[in-house]
């Protein structure tokens, strides 16, 4: 998975999900992005507001479970400046 973020100059954050078509067929599409953006709905309230992100999904996440794309959008996101540092909220 590929995430890309730039500022957006808005007090939200604005979320984009590119699923290919060398991921399957439209169903297998479909349901990558459903997951993901589930993965992102939960993730949202502890993220920095302000920013536009792309999460680029890429073959190796198609046929994973629901937690396993959880961790992965997590794992993304904490490199980023967007995730809390430790000890906040």
């Amino acid at each position: 998975m590929i995430l890309s973020v730039a500022p957006n100059q808005l007090a939200h954050n604005r979320y984009g999900f590119v699923t290919s078509k060398r991921l399957g067929k439209a169903v297998t599409r479909t349901l990558t992005r459903r997951l993901l953006r589930e993965a992102i709905r939960r993730l949202h309230p502890v993220l920095a507001p302000g920013y536009d992100l792309v999460l680029i999904a890429r073959a190796p996440i198609v046929g994973q479970p629901y937690q396993a794309i959880c961790e992965a959008v997590q794992s993304c996101l904490q490199q980023t400046e967007l995730w809390p540092p430790p000890g906040s909220s």
